[in-house]
């Protein structure tokens, strides 16, 4: 997500999922996980809209979830099996 992170305050982003694992198929969307210091609408649009263009370059689809920092870490989603498994067979692929 070049050139966002200093616009929307990007902690990190995970890349999780079929695609990721190996497992998927060429009809597979490519999972992301962005995490943010503090989520806003305005940042949360400039996230998903540049995914879809992405998406359209790519040839395939990119699905992202937008999270909070504080959830991810130390909120109720930090103790969710999603969040489990993102940790767990994720790649961070910026910080």
């Amino acid at each position: 997500m070049d050139g966002l992170a200093s616009e929307t305050g990007m902690v990190r982003i995970y890349a999780y999922g079929s695609r990721i694992r190996g497992d998927g198929d060429p009809g597979s969307d490519l999972d992301l996980l962005v995490e943010l210091r503090h989520v806003t609408t305005t940042a949360r649009r400039r996230i998903l809209d540049r995914a879809w263009e992405l998406s359209l370059e790519e040839g395939y689809v990119i699905s992202v979830t937008v999270v909070s920092q504080e959830a991810f870490e130390s909120g109720p989603l930090s103790v969710s099996l999603y969040a489990e498994n993102v940790r767990r067979e994720g790649i961070e692929i910026a910080a």
